[in-house]
């Protein structure tokens, strides 16, 4: 989600906010989707909690969204009660509105967040996707323009991991490549990865998309993903994970074309010490005796506050230093941690540093993979990633990034209960 479609979240939830829409109402968030945790975001920025997030999908049911529990429709005693306000992102939203409505839920209490654009504003798009092209052209000169279309920084890191593999085999020596954040730059400096230029948002990838569909034989252009869900004729994304065909593999063989004996090349990490040694002083923390906890993902279901605030507790009566890896007010740290800020280009060495790590699998722990540390890397076993499990999909130690952490499945239902055994495997 770019920031301009965040920014319309937050307006529209601001706008219903002033006029009282939430006020004495149980608010319920509609699809487990990027859009929803935006606007559990924009209400919890207004002291609002949604009751719970609702779901189709049978295998997310139970789940955690965002902090929040997930629940089938039937689940909610009444759903048509006036008390009741429900907020729709999905792309099947004209099916959920329907839905909705079989269920007796008056129209006014329910708010869509989800647009669809129309045929002439693809072509604008492709318009402004051509100034862009001719900007990086002007600057760069004719040269292969690598476009990462994501936020994700685990797909950027996997792409650092085969990046001098790539250029060495096709005989690539000047280049431009574009991110979509400074965070993703700061993941593709790790492998000293050159001429990077940061486009700024999901809107400016959109544009390029539509530019590179519309006129393809008018750019030098390759889309660093496996396929891409703009790009409607390819229709890889249903084979991920069929039979073995995981996030390393699909992307050595559909993205590189590299050979199978190819393997992910961690980073070599610089010295930076000094930084390290500035941040663990300031915020008091030992090195070798602080755990870095990491509860945050944008892609794959949570887990709680009450069992991250459990097991921060039992880290620290093990004679731990506990701090959150916290980016601010959208990732506020847990209750009774240190909250810690480190850009991504030292996380490796901070968690090295620190000696302990536990986080819900994010793209965070492709960047921490590295890391000289005790690692445990937490997996929701109901989490299906297209043809198979997220732990089968993401695995760390099967994607060829490290061997050395601890890889853990859970049930939602009964998370608390592995509390004990997550603390005794970091410390």
């Amino acid at each position: 989600m770019d920031r301009e479609q965040a920014k319309q979240i937050e307006r529209k939830i601001e706008r219903l906010a002033q006029k009282k829409k939430f006020q004495d109402k149980d608010v319920y968030v509609f699809s487990a989707s990027d859009g929803s945790r935006r606007i559990i975001r924009a209400l919890r920025g207004r002291g609002l909690e949604p009751a719970n997030v609702i779901d189709n999908d049978p295998a997310k049911r139970h789940s955690f969204w965002a902090r929040i529990r997930v629940i089938a429709l039937d689940e909610i005693p009444v759903p048509s009660e006036p008390k009741n306000v429900f907020l729709v992102y999905s792309k099947f939203w004209r099916e959920i509105l329907e839905q909705l409505d079989s269920c007796g839920v008056r129209k006014e209490n329910v708010y869509c967040f989800y647009g669809k654009a129309t045929f002439a504003d693809r072509l604008l798009e492709a318009w402004k996707g051509r100034g862009i092209y001719r900007k990086i052209v002007k600057k760069y000169g004719n040269v292969p323009v690598f476009i990462c279309p994501y936020t994700g920084t685990g797909d950027v890191y996997l792409i650092g991991t085969f990046w001098k593999q790539y250029i060495r085999r096709n005989h690539i020596h000047e280049y431009a490549f574009l991110v979509l954040n400074g965070a993703c730059k700061k993941v593709a400096l790790l492998f000293d990865i050159s001429n990077i230029e940061v486009i700024g948002s999901e809107a400016a990838c959109t544009c390029l998309m539509s530019y590179y569909r519309l006129c393809p034989e008018e750019v030098n252009m390759k889309i660093l993903n496996d396929s891409w869900w703009e790009i409607h004729t390819n229709p890889l994304q249903w084979f991920r994970g069929y039979k073995g065909l995981g996030f390393t593999e699909l992307f050595r063989r559909f993205v590189f074309e590299l050979p199978d004996e190819a393997r992910p090349e961690p980073p070599m990490l610089k010295d930076r010490e000094a930084e390290l040694e500035k941040l663990f002083k300031e915020n008091r923390l030992e090195e070798g005796k602080t755990v870095v906890l990491s509860p945050y993902s944008n892609t794959l279901s949570d887990l709680p506050d009450e069992f991250w605030e459990a097991v921060a507790r039992r880290c620290e009566e093990e004679g731990h230093i506990v701090c959150t890896n916290s980016g601010g007010g959208e990732e506020p740290p847990v209750a009774g941690t240190i909250p810690v800020f480190f850009p991504l280009d030292i996380a490796p060495q901070f968690v090295s540093r620190a000696g302990h790590f536990i986080g819900i699998r994010s793209g965070f722990c492709d960047v921490v993979s590295a890391a000289k540390a005790k690692k445990v890397i937490l997996y929701d076993e109901k989490n299906r990633f297209f043809q198979c499990s997220a732990f089968e999909y993401f695995s760390l130690k099967r994607m060829g990034l490290c061997n050395d952490a601890v890889e853990m499945q859970f049930h939602n239902e009964n998370c608390m209960e592995y509390v004990e055994e997550i603390v005794e495997a970091c410390t």
